[in-house]
């Protein structure tokens, strides 16, 4: 979704396509779409895609028909295998190219390319049958309800995930107007802007750090390299969930997903779930919720490491994953263990505390050797030779301006703007809004003519 072709063809093709197609057909039209966005990407995809859909709408009737019946937890829990063995036989992330197999150290049996979807996919059918054993809501029985929830193509590149019971009536009757697809188009450049401006810039600064050996590294090289890969980390999936909504409002869908504020964050836990509101909400609901059953405190770290080990290979089936998950596992525990004499300190000690514990830790995430991630932590806290910092000023240079964008918008400025309804002064949203997205599409245009539309997350 970050290309010239997609912007230019696909995006206008496809909505007016939307915009004239009779409902009782749009479901349709929307399937095929996310069918060929799959194709377009890799042919393979459509075996996640068809797998995912066909399971849920199939054991979503029958958990439905025998739900007080040990049947239902038999059915249900050939639904949560299926769908978490698509998962890791699909998803891999074109970051490092890494899946289920390479994490064991064997050779992947299924193409290096990255399936489109398959990280959004399986959770969604996952999410829809295992409410339905919970009495949430019954079965559907119209067969493209379910697949175009399962498969909405918007959410493909990085969610946000959805849930069923808020979409059903949407993905029925959606009700495109002018004024959500103003909302759409605003949402979309601003998606844009925010993955070829800050992502892909904080990408090209954290290359730039990690082309110096750690032995060479200076610190406050080390610690702004750090810094950078977080913001990529962050951004690339709000951009692409920003993208997602915009592209949903033109077709008459709320998602519901606001630009989070990670930065107002004092805790491990609230920094995840601003970080990823939707995965949180997922890895709460069907992880979290699931394990935790008496309160005890056993079972609440057991519920943690759970769903923050589970919620990391979200972000790709490889070690790096792994390491990351488990360093967020500790401090997270700690946290909690620390959590009455935490509560005395200030909260501007708490939040440097948060802000330091999180930069240090983010090396894991970032490299797929833990030697290589315990070598560059250690650059951080002196560990290299080079005490001469030449190359903080030069990458302060080169990425002051999107840096401090990006920081901005991580401490939620959008978030209160909307708070306040600055959006919906009438001489903002008819004069000054108009000119700033055309002048957003220019220059995200630059950006696409110039090559930046590299894609991390699937």
């Amino acid at each position: 979704m970050s290309d010239i072709s997609f912007l230019y063809f696909f995006l206008p093709v496809f909505t007016g396509l939307y915009l004239i197609t009779p409902k009782v057909l749009k479901r349709s039209l929307v399937l095929l779409a996310g069918a060929g966005v799959i194709v377009w990407a890799d042919p393979i995809g459509l075996i996640p895609m068809a797998v995912c859909i066909l399971s849920g709408y199939l054991f979503g009737i029958f958990i439905h028909n025998f739900r007080e019946q040990v049947l239902g937890k038999v059915f249900l829990g050939l639904e949560i295998a299926v769908n978490v063995a698509a998962f890791l036989l699909f998803h891999r992330t074109a970051f490092d190219g890494a899946d289920f197999m390479t994490l064991l150290g064997q050779k992947s049996m299924i193409k290096s390319a990255a399936a489109v979807g398959a990280s959004v996919m399986p959770l969604h059918s996952m999410a829809y049958c295992i409410d339905i054993y919970r009495n949430k809501y019954v079965a559907e029985h119209r067969f493209t309800t379910v697949a175009e929830y399962i498969a909405f193509f918007p959410t493909f590149g990085a969610g946000p995930i959805l849930s069923f019971d808020k979409m059903k009536s949407q993905l029925e009757e959606p009700k495109p107007s002018f004024e959500k697809c103003a909302v759409g188009v605003r949402m979309l450049m601003v998606g844009l802007i925010m993955k070829l401006f800050i992502s892909n810039a904080m990408d090209d600064l954290w290359h730039d750090v990690t082309d110096i050996s750690p032995e060479s590294l200076p610190v406050v090289t080390a610690w702004l390299g750090s810094l950078g890969f977080a913001m990529f980390f962050y951004f690339e999936v709000c951009a692409f969930s920003c993208m997602a909504c915009g592209l949903a409002s033109l077709m008459g869908i709320d998602l519901g997903y606001n630009l989070p504020g990670p930065l107002n964050s004092q805790s491990f836990r609230g920094l995840c779930r601003r970080a990823n509101p939707s995965l949180y909400r997922w890895s709460r609901n069907y992880i979290y919720n699931s394990i935790m059953r008496d309160g005890n405190g056993f079972s609440e770290f057991t519920a943690i490491m759970f769903s923050v080990m589970l919620a990391g290979l979200w972000y790709g089936v490889s070690m790096r994953s792994v390491m990351f998950a488990a360093a967020l596992i500790i401090m997270m525990s700690l946290e909690k263990i620390m959590e009455r004499p935490l509560k005395k300190l200030p909260a501007l000690v708490r939040y440097i505390i948060l802000i330091f514990l999180a930069l240090v830790i983010m090396p894991f995430m970032a490299f797929s050797v833990p030697a290589e991630a315990l070598l560059y932590i250690a650059a951080m806290f002196g560990g290299g030779d080079n005490t001469l910092d030449t190359s903080s000023s030069y990458l302060l240079g080169n990425y002051c301006f999107p840096m401090i964008t990006g920081l901005v918008v991580s401490l939620g400025l959008f978030g209160y703007l909307k708070r306040k309804k600055l959006f919906n002064n009438e001489y903002l949203t008819t004069i000054i809004q108009p000119v700033w997205v055309i002048a957003l599409l220019i220059l995200c245009t630059a950006f696409l003519v110039a090559g930046e539309n590299c894609i991390y997350m699937f």
